[in-house]
């Protein structure tokens, strides 16, 4: 039947889909909604007019044309030896954004052409049972339905099931749940379904919970499971999106039911990485020095945006992909790479790109989850013009790195001296506001050329890797770390040198040596200044080039050298107390260059003229570039440095103001706090909430974080957690936490009051979709997650949680409980 001359509804286009697209689909014919329109024209969709709707179409015989249609059509599918199913397929139905998942009727096991042509007009009123007209006011969808309906051969199942090619839980993921039989019992939520889930990159079923009774006899086999991963794939590549997948399994084999859109959001699945990172915030940190990276990062991100000659509309469109390149898991900083990537994706050769960014990152396995955008030829080469004005801006901003390092050097220290001759605590609010409004314009606010030299760090080293495997170097990375070594000129190295250099100082004097390693450390540097005074300015000037380079120095919080010397004895100490002598840099070339460099000339003896030139060409390039990168790094340790005492100073202010306890209670704030509370708002409560802050960071700190983290993770077995006291838990379906009133419901006849409550539930099925939109939240004690009522709560966004072994028997009406529709947890309160 020609779908363009006919309506014959979502789901029966779905099966048209299918049977083109090559899959098995039982035989069906459709009787489209214009066969019905007669007995609908002219009535209204008020209550009354809902009704009458019902009733015709309950009342409505089939013409005898269609009659003898169905009788033909059914009589060449061995009817009534094989019965058949009648199904809805109303217009509107399993489409992108309304699945009206078990809304309407379906009726099985129909034998008789009599039983045939009654459940055709059942099935055509249910599209306006009270349930599917709530659904549809719930959706703001037009009340008047025009349903179709399919008959359909039934195939005796062995194994009946729902496949989701993609979990709308955890989207690395397929989600299968099958049991025994027909399916009806399963997505009513009547029977407890075996669930499989097969990894999306692999096929591999990672976890599964299984059905006690059936612990040694799975309803699917293995090979079942591995034609299903594979049906999964190919229909959400038919369909172009997931998809929610009715099977059958019998003798014959699998057969596809249904498919429809997964009408529920799925989540961006979002990989968090501190691979390196961790190297500048290490460890736990404060919500002070998350802010304050956040927002640095966004700022020297929107500048490159602004010299690869972005427009403006086009910068202001990334800005949540710009104010999010980081993330703070249990107090520790990540990067978000999902972001990382995205912003790549403004420059040509993305996969290219991809992988030196990996590199640089260290990280230890790629993510696939963010991919280059497919362009048809005629989008490529729309865009080429505006990628090559890209690259040309960056090539010509790689060139000009040789004039402006030493510019941005300039400009940056004129503003740090300048900075440290200002008395910072003698300034007032407003004052200190203006500093810190000066730092954001005049240093923060000119970071591009730090940022377009890590580009070319990158992107050369990138190069490099490529031309050492050509050149016959097997691992390209410890070769050049080799190469890169022992570098005088790299600026990361000379703090080191110049530790050295006070500590052979020292040396020289024994007095002054004997003190330096005995001394009280707090009590040093005023007693370095009273007897060794020339020695005592040799420390200030180290300080003052160096102070802010500590363990730690990115995150604000952290004591610096400049704010407590005794640090600094600290460190030199360890110099002046190390068995033998402290081990010095090399003054001369390092044997481990020598090396590299004498391996590299044997293998280019080999290569032609011009390989040998380009390889020599883009290794000095890549040393130029690191040693630019090294010695801009050190002047973002300054730049922290001077944020760090402005909010130190800021601290002070606020605690003679008595809003915070102690100066450094100001790193438990965030930027926007802070200056919130310098000018006079929202600060009574900041007291309470430092204190709470203060105890969350302090647990994170008992936490063990891997250096990876995928949200949402989906859990690695099915074992229940050990029963906790006042605690119940259950399987998340649909996030939101979540504190109410309860109502317990394990009968039609009990109060139905679920308005600003949290419904518990046995079980659910379609028919309460009419009560979910006034309710908090859901718990169901008996569920899956692929049941219609959890699809439909998935749509509504109303927080679930499912699987709750013994909520009804341990909850009661009235009692007060919090709930967590991601984690699956419960707490009595």
């Amino acid at each position: 039947m020609s779908r363009q001359t006919h309506t014959i509804g979502g789901k029966a286009q779905g099966l048209v889909r299918l049977q083109e697209a090559g899959f098995r689909v039982p035989l069906f014919l459709v009787i489209p909604a214009e066969l019905f329109d007669p007995v609908l024209a002219g009535l209204p969709t008020d209550d009354a007019g809902i009704a009458l709707r019902r009733e015709r179409l309950r009342a409505f015989v089939l013409p005898d044309a269609e009659k003898n249609r169905i009788r033909e059509t059914l009589a060449g599918w061995s009817f009534p030896a094989c019965p058949v199913v009648v199904r809805s397929s109303v217009a509107d139905e399993d489409g992108e954004t309304n699945a009206f998942a078990g809304l309407m009727d379906s009726f099985l096991n129909l034998k008789t052409l009599n039983a045939v042509y009654e459940k055709v007009a059942q099935c055509t009123a249910s599209a306006y049972s009270e349930r599917a007209v709530a659904y549809r006011q719930q959706k703001g969808l037009s009340l008047a339905a025009w349903p179709a309906v399919i008959i359909q051969q039934q195939v005796a199942p062995v194994v009946s099931g729902v496949l989701f090619t993609t979990s709308p839980d955890y989207p690395q993921e397929m989600a299968v749940h099958a049991v025994p039989g027909f399916g009806e019992g399963l997505v009513s939520g009547q029977l407890d379904p075996d669930e499989f889930y097969p990894l999306k990159t692999s096929g591999m079923v990672h976890r599964r919970v299984v059905v006690p009774d059936r612990q040694d006899n799975p309803c699917l086999t293995n090979v079942q499971l591995a034609d299903l991963f594979a049906l999964g794939q190919q229909i959400e590549t038919a369909f172009g999106r997931p998809q929610d997948v009715e099977f059958v399994v019998n003798e014959q084999g699998l057969f596809v039911v249904q498919a429809r859109p997964i009408t529920q959001p799925i989540p961006e699945v979002i990989v968090y990485d501190n691979s390196n990172i961790q190297e500048s915030y290490c460890g736990v940190t404060t919500p002070l020095t998350f802010s304050f990276a956040s927002r640095a990062y966004a700022t020297v991100y929107q500048q490159t945006m602004k010299t690869l000659g972005l427009p403006d509309a086009k910068i202001r469109a990334q800005e949540d992909l710009v104010t999010n390149l980081l993330g703070l898991v249990k107090g520790r900083i990540y990067y978000n790479i999902n972001n990382w990537y995205r912003g790549l994706q403004l420059l040509p050769s993305f996969r290219q790109n991809k992988a030196d960014m990996e590199r640089m990152m260290g990280l230890d396995e790629p993510v696939d989850f963010v991919q280059d955008t497919k362009k048809t030829p005629l989008q490529a080469l729309q865009m080429l013009p505006g990628l090559l004005t890209n690259l040309a801006r960056l090539v010509w901003a790689f060139g000009q790195l040789k004039k402006a390092v030493p510019a941005f050097h300039n400009q940056f220290q004129s503003h740090y001296k300048r900075f440290y001759t200002v008395d910072l605590g003698a300034l007032n609010p407003a004052q200190l506001l203006d500093q810190k409004a000066q730092l954001d314009r005049d240093r923060l606010g000119n970071w591009s050329t730090p940022i377009i030299n890590d580009f070319y760090v990158m992107m050369t080293n990138g190069r490099a890797i490529r031309q050492l495997r050509r050149a016959g170097i097997a691992q390209p990375d410890e070769f050049l770390s080799r190469y890169l070594s022992g570098d005088k000129q790299i600026e990361s190295t000379q703090p080191v040198r110049a530790m050295q250099h006070l500590a052979d100082l020292a040396r020289q004097q024994p007095d002054l040596f004997n003190n330096l390693k005995k001394s009280d450390l707090s009590t040093l540097h005023a007693a370095v200044k009273t007897r060794f005074p020339a020695f005592y300015e040799a420390v200030n000037a180290f300080i003052d080039q160096y102070g802010d380079r500590t363990v730690g120095e990115l995150k604000l919080e952290t004591v610096t050298m400049r704010l407590n010397p005794a640090i600094f004895y600290q460190y030199l100490r360890n110099y002046l107390t190390a068995p033998g002598t402290a081990r010095a840099l090399p003054e001369t070339e390092s044997r481990l260059h020598r090396e590299a460099t004498d391996e590299l000339a044997q293998l280019l003896t080999r290569k032609s003229f011009w390989f040998r030139q380009s390889t020599r060409r883009v290794l000095e390039r890549l040393q130029q570039a690191i040693r630019y990168r090294e010695s801009m790094r050190l002047e973002r340790t300054r730049l922290f440095g001077m944020y760090r005492a402005l909010y130190l100073a800021m601290g002070a202010k606020l605690t003679r103001t008595g809003q915070l306890a102690s100066p450094r209670d100001v790193f438990y704030l965030t930027e926007t706090e802070i200056t919130d509370a310098l000018n006079g708002y929202n600060s009574t409560h900041l007291a309470d909430l430092i204190i709470t802050r203060k105890a969350e960071f302090a647990r994170y700190e008992t936490d063990d974080v891997p250096s990876r983290v995928v949200i949402p993770s989906p859990p690695t077995n099915a074992v229940a957690p050990p029963e906790r006291p006042n605690q119940l838990q259950g399987t998340g379906c649909v996030s939101g936490e979540i504190t109410g009133e309860v109502i317990v419901i394990t009968d039609p006849r009990d109060s139905l009051d679920v308005t600003g409550k949290i419904v518990c539930a046995l079980r659910t099925d379609p028919g309460w979709a009419v009560l979910f939109p006034t309710c908090l939240a859901v718990l169901i004690e008996k569920g899956s997650s692929l049941s219609h009522s959890v699809i439909l709560l998935r749509e509504l966004g109303i927080p679930t949680i499912i699987n709750i072994s013994g909520l009804t028997k341990t909850l009661s009406s009235g009692q007060v409980v919090m709930m967590n529709g991601r984690t699956g947890e419960i707490k009595i309160k």
